[in-house]
């Protein structure tokens, strides 16, 4: 049975109601996403497509056929029947985006901490302590879906959310069912740790709370996991998949614990492992988890693993990552203060899979564009990746969030370019304004002047998300509302957590 009292129960209203419902059954039902799949075939028509496919490149006046959810045609003067016409002449047609990292729980909190005030953010670990034990599992089904919709709303279309900070049964499977929900396509990553034994009102030693926040998996969130993998079926073209992040080991546990723990989460057969790596300082001693040499040593990687951040890899590690098949998702923005450059540059020169993430939405912009901006100066702040960059065209940099974007992922068989046979995952851009060049490649266009105000339309997987700049069936002003009611409480709430 649910921890939820009847009377927190009778308050979720339908949508959140029925998160908590699944919640509540050790077999929850398969998750489905709220809005029905495309029916009728859709002709996207006289659009300047930017494909990211290195065999087509960019297309003036084509047209794009999706059906059955898939792009289904590409050419001049498609005669597609009784498909439904989209005039796009005059519009940029590219690929929905990728994010490989983004905490979409941390998005229901936006603003209360920002990257631009260093010493308030600094607070960060003792805010989450305090934060996440105050958020019901209506909360975490609020942020999933709230937080899956401005992806699509920014063009992007499939998101790995690194959900760590869901430490009960209840609240991952309600964060869960949220993101299913809004639509959006990608990787629920359940990081399986976090176990609290404090709550509203409690008085902890700090060191305790950080203990239980970093500390080894327990049973109970196996459990969890069961359940979510059971939620989301191993049918490979399941929008939504089913992935596991690592605990926060790094630097404390032993490689002996963090075999264990590997091996539980493969049991599960997840799209991905994920883990959080940065260089542990000081170094431990042999014995202790390190980093990817370790995992390499003890012959843990694999073509099912992707490192979050990294941007302290040696060469050698990035080989080992390469070997096995691993991936890598940089957080270009939110990575400037870290002790060394976004490493994705280096890592796509070295044969890495290599993508862009968001990471803290709490702290920074939903307009991916910026985002997309950030992976390239990025590469600026070191001397030997700006020589990488030197020889990128705009293209390249769309690319960490297109095509190898995807292969972060593991999606690159099914999105990332508009290539006939994947998904129709595509975003729409209005040129139309001033300040929107009208000069330079459809690359360098999107690259350096596109921005979150100019999409006009996001199909994800076929079917019509967003049209003529508005989302569908999405009533902004009452969400807002939902949120700010929440952010109220919670903080509140938060507020009565004493760390000693």
């Amino acid at each position: 049975m649910t921890d939820i009292t009847r009377k927190e129960f009778l308050k979720l209203g339908a949508t959140g109601a029925a998160a908590i419902a699944v919640a509540s059954t050790n077999r929850p039902a398969p998750a489905v996403a709220a809005v029905g799949g495309a029916k009728r075939a859709i002709l996207i028509q006289g659009a300047d497509v930017l494909t990211m496919d290195h065999k087509l490149g960019e297309l003036a006046g084509a047209d794009v056929l999706i059906r059955d959810g898939k792009i289904a045609n590409i050419g001049i003067g498609i005669d597609a029947g009784d498909a439904e016409r989209v005039d796009a002449a005059g519009m940029i047609l590219m690929p929905g985006m990728n994010d490989g990292h983004r905490h979409l729980w941390l998005g229901l909190h936006a603003g209360r901490l920002v990257k631009t005030d260093p010493q308030k953010y600094s607070g960060y670990q003792r805010w989450k302590m305090r934060t996440m034990v105050c958020m019901t599992p209506e909360d975490f089904h609020l942020a999933g879906y709230v937080g899956g919709l401005q992806a699509i709303n920014s063009g992007v279309t499939s998101v790995l959310d690194y959900a760590h900070a869901h430490h009960t049964k209840e609240k991952a499977l309600a964060g869960a069912r949220g993101f299913v929900a809004s639509g959006v396509s990608g990787v629920f990553c359940y990081q399986a740790s976090h176990n609290p034994t404090y709550g509203p009102g409690d008085t902890v030693p700090e060191a305790q709370a950080t203990a239980e926040r970093n500390g080894a998996p327990q049973e109970s969130n196996y459990e969890t996991a069961a359940l979510l993998r059971e939620m989301f079926s191993e049918e490979s073209d399941r929008p939504v998949k089913f992935g596991i992040a690592i605990s926060e080991g790094l630097g404390q546990r032993s490689m002996k614990d963090m075999k264990v723990e590997f091996e539980r989460a493969r049991s599960f057969n997840p799209h991905l492992i994920c883990c959080h790596l940065h260089k542990p300082k000081p170094m431990p001693p042999s014995g202790v988890y390190r980093g990817i040499a370790d995992l390499h040593a003890a012959g843990l990687l694999g073509p099912d693993f992707q490192v979050s951040h990294g941007v302290e890899m040696s060469n050698a590690e990035l080989e080992m990552l390469r070997d096995s098949g691993g991936m890598i998702c940089s957080c270009a923005m939110g990575e400037f203060p870290y002790p060394a450059a976004s490493i994705h540059g280096k890592a796509r020169q070295m044969g890495v899979p290599a993508g862009l993430g968001l990471d803290v939405n709490m702290a920074l912009t939903d307009d991916y564009f910026e985002h997309v901006r950030a992976g390239f100066w990025s590469l600026y702040r070191s001397a030997e990746y700006s020589e990488i960059a030197k020889e990128y065209k705009s293209a390249d940099v769309l690319d960490f969030v297109t095509r190898w974007g995807a292969k972060a992922m593991r999606l690159g068989d099914a999105t990332g370019s508009i290539t006939i046979g994947k998904h129709a995952d595509l975003v729409l851009l209005r040129t139309s304004r001033i300040g929107f060049a009208t000069l330079g490649s459809l690359a360098d266009r999107v690259v350096n002047f596109a921005g979150l105000s100019d999409i006009d339309s996001v199909w994800v997987r076929g079917v019509a998300r967003k049209r003529h700049g508005e989302m569908i069936g999405i009533d902004w002003a009452s969400l807002r509302a939902q949120v700010v009611d929440a952010q109220q409480r919670i903080e509140r709430d938060a507020a009565s957590v004493t760390l000693t």
